[in-house]
C-alpha cells in the first residue's frame, strides 16, 4: 500500500473498480475490509474478491501475505470472464484468469474495440513482466502456453482497434517482449522448436518496433539453446551477431552475458584459448555498471559469471576447475530469490563433482538438489538432475542406488 500510495479507502476504491471490470459487477470492499486484511483476521479470499486485489498490485495474494488453506492443482488454464445477462452493463474487456502454481493470477484485459492507447501497452508489457517473474522464481514449464495465448489475445485485439504511430511502435515491442518470454519459456519446458518459432516472431516484432536491446536479447537466448543443442559454432555466431548490432549501445550487464554466450560456444568446441579470452570480457563487462538494468537480466548476478565459467570448464574437461566455479556459484545464488538458479546451482556442482570423481560428495549435493526439485517446473533442469542420477548410478557411487530411488519420488 505504501508503494502505490493507497490509504486504506483508496485501496478499497481501487479494488471496487478492478471487481467491477473483471466481473462487471460492482465491488463491495470497505476500509474496514482492508483493515481486516492489514491485520490478519482474513488469512485468505474467495476468487470473487482475490482476483481484483491482485489485479490492483500485480501480485499474488500469496505475495501479499496470504495463505490458501489447501493447495490447488498444478495444471494451467485461461479462462474469459464475462457477464452474459443483457439487463446488466456490457463488459467490454475479458479478463484472463491463470491457476498456476497453487493461485490464480490475472493477466491484464485490453478493450474488445475503439483505440487502444498507451496505458494498453504497459498492460501488455507488465503481464510480460508478470510471467518472468513467475519463471525466475519456479520454472517456465507452465508459462509457454498461457504467454502463446496472450500473445493472440492481444494480436486481435491489435486488429479490431485503432492506434497512433507512437502506439504501433510500442505495441510491436511489447508484442516481441511477450514472444520473446514465450520462447524462453518453451526453451525451458525442453520444446526446442516452439522456442526457436516463439523467438523468431519476436525478432519480427522488434525489428517493426526498431529495438535493438529486445532483439539482442533474443540473440542471447538462440546462443544458449544453440550450446545446449550441441552447435558451438552456432552458439558463437549467434553471440556475435548480437554483440555486433548492439555495439555501442548496450550496457556492461548485456556485453557481460552476450561474452558468456560467445565463451561457452568456445568450450564446446574445445577452444580453450578463445574461451578463456572471452570469460576475461565476461569479468570486465559485468564491472561495468548499467546505466538502467534491464528488468529481464535480473537473473544475471555474480553467480551467473560463475556458472557460465563452470559450464566451459566442464565442456573443456577441467574437471578441478569446474568443481571450484560450481561452488563459487552455489554459494552466490543459494541466499538469492530465485529458486531454479539455485536448483541449478546444485545439479551443476553435482555433475562437476562426478566428472572429478567426487562420488560420495555428488550424491549428497544430488539429494540436496532433491530437496529443490518439487519447487521448480524445469524439465530442462530436471532432466540434468536425471543425467546426474544416471552417472551416478553407473559409476557406482556410494549410496548412489539410495538416490535414484529418492529421486524417483520426487521426481514423480
Amino acid at each position: 500500500m505504501a508503494e502505490y500510495g493507497f490509504t486504506r479507502e483508496g485501496l478499497a476504491e481501487a479494488v471496487n473498480e478492478a471487481a467491477e471490470q473483471t466481473t462487471g459487477e460492482p465491488g463491495h470492499c470497505s476500509a474496514r475490509l482492508v483493515g481486516y486484511w492489514l491485520s490478519g483476521r482474513v488469512s485468505w479470499l474467495r476468487e470473487r474478491s482475490r482476483i481484483p486485489r491482485e489485479t490492483v498490485f500485480g501480485r499474488t495474494a500469496e505475495e501479499l501475505g496470504f495463505r490458501a488453506p489447501a493447495p490447488r492443482g498444478e495444471g494451467v488454464t485461461v479462462r474469459r470472464r464475462t457477464r452474459t445477462s443483457p439487463q446488466d452493463v456490457p463488459v467490454r474487456r475479458r479478463q484472463f484468469i491463470i491457476g498456476l502454481t497453487g493461485s490464480l493470477l490475472a493477466l491484464p484485459p485490453l478493450p474488445e474495440s475503439g483505440r487502444l492507447g498507451v496505458s494498453d501497452v504497459d498492460r501488455v508489457q507488465a503481464a510480460a513482466a508478470r510471467l518472468h517473474q513467475i519463471d525466475d522464481l519456479h520454472g517456465g514449464a507452465q508459462l509457454s502456453d498461457v504467454a502463446a495465448r496472450y500473445i493472440k489475445y492481444v494480436e486481435d485485439a491489435a486488429r479490431r482497434c485503432t492506434y497512433g504511430g507512437n502506439v504501433e511502435a510500442r505495441l510491436h515491442r511489447a508484442l516481441g517482449e511477450m514472444a520473446t518470454s514465450a520462447g524462453w519459456f518453451a526453451f525451458d519446458a525442453g520444446q526446442q522448436d516452439k522456442a526457436r518459432r516463439r523467438w523468431d516472431a519476436g525478432l519480427r516484432y522488434a525489428l517493426l518496433g526498431r529495438d535493438k536491446p529486445l532483439q539482442a536479447r533474443i540473440w542471447s537466448s538462440m546462443s544458449h539453446q544453440a550450446w545446449q543443442l550441441g552447435h558451438g559454432g552456432e552458439a558463437v555466431s549467434i553471440a556475435r551477431a548480437a554483440l555486433e548490432e548492439t555495439r555501442g549501445r548496450r550496457d556492461g550487464q548485456l556485453s557481460s552475458l552476450l561474452h558468456s554466450r560467445v565463451a561457452q560456444g568456445h568450450a564446446l568446441q574445445g577452444e580453450s584459448g578463445w574461451c578463456a579470452r572471452s570469460l576475461l570480457r565476461v569479468e570486465k563487462e559485468f564491472d561495468r555498471e548499467p546505466v538502467e538494468p534491464q528488468r529481464w537480466l535480473a537473473f544475471y548476478s555474480v553467480g551467473e559469471l560463475s556458472a557460465t565459467a563452470a559450464l566451459c570448464f566442464m565442456d573443456l574437461r577441467q574437471y578441478d576447475k569446474a568443481v571450484g566455479a560450481a561452488r563459487e556459484s552455489l554459494c552466490a545464488v543459494q541466499s538469492g530469490p530465485f529458486r531454479r538458479n539455485q536448483l541449478a546451482s546444485q545439479v551443476r556442482l553435482g555433475r562437476a563433482l562426478s566428472a572429478a570423481g567426487e562420488l560420495e560428495e555428488a550424491v549428497a549435493v544430488g539429494n540436496e538438489a532433491l530437496a529443490l526439485l518439487p519447487e521448480v517446473h524445469s524439465p530442462r533442469i530436471g532432466g540434468r538432475l536425471k543425467q546426474l542420477r544416471d552417472e551416478l548410478v553407473d559409476r557406482v557411487a556410494p549410496d548412489a542406488m539410495d538416490f535414484s530411488e529418492r529421486y524417483e519420488a520426487v521426481a514423480t
